[in-house]
């Protein structure tokens, strides 16, 4: 006969089904939901539902929690695991006490289907047949193990014995809980009183806290079933809720296109009006063209008149007559020569139509209105405009307000949406394969979009993102027109003037800081661009700067971060006041072409030429380092977020590369066609990557961090050279460039 053990009573052998009816059909559930048999060794999880501890066991993934199969509630385990567990005692109770005839139940220990029960052991959790009630005497496994007949629990019952039925110390398996603990809450045996429940716990005895005891879960019972009656009035409601929410969403909506329709009238009122104004202005100038013209005409007969004459006198008068009227004609001639006509007067000319961006955008955010719930009030977020792919092409939206800015028409296509990928194609528009933000050009756009929507049918586009990676090669995204609205600085030595503003940094306060590298030193200024102090000279020794080239800021300290080029190859620390601090690296760095310092105050440098990223303390001690030659080519700019995932543009592979603090590769951002040439990368406040590049236009690209695309914006006016780009609280993005100048654009 095989050996009756816990780990051997995976399930109760079924009761009969006359007896399981008459239990179910009471209300009393005696079958686990898992296996559908009946529970052998019932545990209760934190959510109620109970199972068998055998079937818990096969659905288990963690060591450290179960999750109920039934509502997926987590209950967390202790250092028992599944055995610590509370029994479900009414189940067991019913189990052993239910069946009206006791021959319904079958051994569970030996797993017989055929031998009756006759026992119950209740430290094995299983019902015995006779053979088995002998192998628990005799075998030195079960000693300890108490067994009750069926017919002695069949006798409590009747008897009404239940709240004295002895229940054995989960602790000390030889003693029965008599005692209650008041301060922990639960029944102790007496061995219990004297080591777990002694000194400074009040512990009485079991029977005199008892009614009072079960009186409490009495009431508990009774505050629950208030709670459902509260709550199912709440469900009812609900409808009304949502009736009202739907009504108030549908005059919401009547109210924005209200708005709208009240707002394009007035746009357009103001438009007739102004086209007003133009033809008035035009009319005017049109005058003063035509008054000038017959100026011009006069002028022309009054010399030929005064010609005429002239060649009359000479040949019909005498020298003497002449010279007499010398003087007269002289003087005449002399008013005529000095009328010169100013062709290049721009009054006859010039006429413009000068608008205010910042302004509208203000007055559209603080007049147009917001969405109020209850008492929070939230902006509304305007959606990007689209077009929408049709098998002809594309429909282009309207012009737009978008993120509070004035945009040019565009026509965006969100292709993730449609294809399943993070990216918006467009055909290739410039195959040169040389770094277009170097070619020092500066040539105004005057708005004008370069680029053409795509000749391909969308069945086309379509294959071709499934058989690209994450972005088609060589293709163009369209993109929505942005403006700057500061600009500052120009050639020089002096306060305010750069050589070559190689690096930018923006601090806590907005403040903007400039390594100025032919000039040595560091300018910071405000957020408008003006000047505040500057700190550095041309040398070798403490406090001296030798061309420095990219800085960063420690966001708790203020302290500024400087990473000099060739020949130190050095890492210099100063504070928020330019005073200086320490300096370390150039036995370590070989080529730091980009700086920033992580939420913890590490220094994360990503080299170029040799391709590595080493990460320092601010002591100058070497965190680690690695090498990502395999994955980049040449890097320009990092940053970090809170995840410590260290995010580098790769100007030469069109793209971001995303690795982790021990050098694992993990993804891409961007790609050729989306971000090419990239200059430089940083992560804003909302979490949201931001990839800038000078190809064709300064271009800002934003993303999610892991990967998807988001929104696509482009200067009005081309630049030269870009050194560097860095972000600032407000939703502004500073652009250092080779023109001597930084400037400051709003992108949300």
């Amino acid at each position: 006969m095989a050996s009756p053990t816990p780990s051997q009573s995976d399930t109760l052998t079924t009761a009969s089904n006359s007896s399981d009816s008459e239990m179910e059909s009471a209300g009393l559930n005696t079958r686990c939901s898992l296996c559908n048999d009946t529970f052998s060794m019932p545990k209760v999880l934190s959510c109620f539902h109970t199972f068998c501890q055998p079937c818990l066991e096969k659905i288990q993934d963690e060591t450290d929690k179960v999750t109920c199969p039934e509502c997926h509630f987590d209950t967390y385990l202790g250092a028992e695991g599944l055995t610590g567990l509370k029994q479900d005692y009414a189940v067991s109770n019913i189990l052993e006490t239910s069946a009206l005839d006791p021959s319904a139940l079958h051994c569970t220990g030996c797993k017989s289907k055929e031998t009756n029960a006759v026992a119950r052991c209740f430290d094995c959790a299983n019902f015995l047949c006779a053979n088995c009630v002998m192998a628990h005497q005799f075998m030195h496994c079960f000693e300890g193990h108490r067994v009750v007949s069926l017919g002695d629990l069949q006798m409590n019952k009747e008897e009404g014995s239940k709240s004295d039925k002895p229940v054995s110390c989960p602790k000390h398996k030889n003693d029965v809980l008599k005692f209650y603990c008041k301060t922990c809450a639960q029944p102790i045996c007496k061995e219990c009183t004297v080591f777990d429940h002694g000194r400074g716990h009040e512990c009485q005895f079991l029977m005199d806290v008892a009614d009072k005891q079960i009186d409490m879960l009495r009431h508990l019972e009774g505050d629950a079933r208030s709670k459902v009656g509260d709550l199912r009035l709440s469900a009812k409601g609900i409808e009304h809720i949502s009736a009202t929410l739907q009504s108030q969403y549908h005059k919401a909506q009547n109210d924005i296109n209200d708005t709208y329709n009240f707002y394009r009238a007035m746009l357009e009122e103001r438009k007739t009006e102004a086209l007003k104004e133009l033809d008035q202005a035009f009319n005017t100038k049109q005058v003063g063209i035509s008054t000038l013209a017959q100026k011009i005409q006069e002028s022309v007969e009054k010399l030929y008149q005064g010609v005429e004459f002239i060649d009359k006198l000479l040949k019909h008068a005498s020298i003497t007559e002449a010279l007499l009227l010398k003087n007269f004609v002289e003087q005449r001639f002399q008013n005529m020569f000095n009328f010169l006509p100013d062709l290049n007067n721009q009054g006859y000319f010039e006429i413009e139509f000068v608008s205010n961006f910042q302004a509208i955008q203000a007055g559209v955010r603080n007049t147009f209105g917001y969405v109020r719930q209850g008492n929070e009030a939230l902006q509304t977020q305007k959606p990007q405009p689209i077009a929408r792919p049709t098998t002809n092409g594309f429909i282009p939206t309207t012009s737009s307000l978008s993120n509070g800015h004035i945009f040019d028409q565009v026509d965006t296509v969100n292709l993730a949406k449609d294809f399943g990928s993070p990216g918006l194609i467009f055909p290739p528009n410039d195959s040169n394969q040389y770094e277009k933000w170097s070619s020092g050009l500066d040539i105004l756009s005057n708005g004008i979009d370069v680029f053409s929507p795509s000749a391909d049918p969308i069945n086309d586009l379509t294959s071709k993102l499934i058989s690209s990676s994450i972005y088609p090669p060589k293709s163009q995204i369209r993109r929505q027109k942005m403006i700057y609205h500061c600009r500052f600085g120009e050639f020089g030595v002096l306060e305010g003037q750069f050589t070559e503003p190689s690096g930018v940094a923006v601090n806590a306060q907005n403040d903007i800081i400039v390594a100025d590298t032919n000039n040595h030193r560091i300018q910071i200024f405000d957020k408008e661009g003006r000047f505040k102090f500057q700190f550095g000279e041309c040398g070798k020794r403490d406090g001296q700067l030798l061309y420095p080239n990219r800085v960063s800021v420690v966001r708790s300290s203020g302290d500024i971060i400087v990473t000099e080029r060739s020949p130190t190859h050095q890492i210099q620390i100063y504070n928020q006041y330019g005073q200086f601090v320490r300096k370390f690296g150039a036995n370590v760095l070989q080529h730091p072409r980009g700086v920033t310092v992580d939420n913890k105050g590490r220094i994360i440098i990503v080299e170029c030429k040799v391709m590595r990223v080493i990460i320092f303390d601010q002591f100058g001690n070497v965190l680690n380092k690695f090498g990502c030659s395999k994955h980049l080519q040449f890097p320009n700019s990092v940053v970090v977020n809170d995840k410590e995932e260290i995010f580098i543009s790769d100007n030469r592979a069109h793209c971001v590369k995303v690795f982790n603090y021990q050098g694992v590769f993990l993804r891409q951002i961007g790609g050729e066609g989306v971000t090419n040439y990239p200059i430089g990368v940083g992560i804003n406040s909302a979490g949201e990557v931001l990839v800038a590049d000078n190809h064709n236009n300064f271009n800002l690209t934003i993303f999610t961090q892991e990967g998807q695309l988001i929104n696509a914006l482009e200067s009005k006016v081309k630049h030269a050279q870009c050194f560097d780009v860095a972000l600032m609280d407000d939703g502004s993005v500073v652009l250092a460039s080779k023109d001597y100048k930084l400037y400051i654009y709003k992108y949300m």
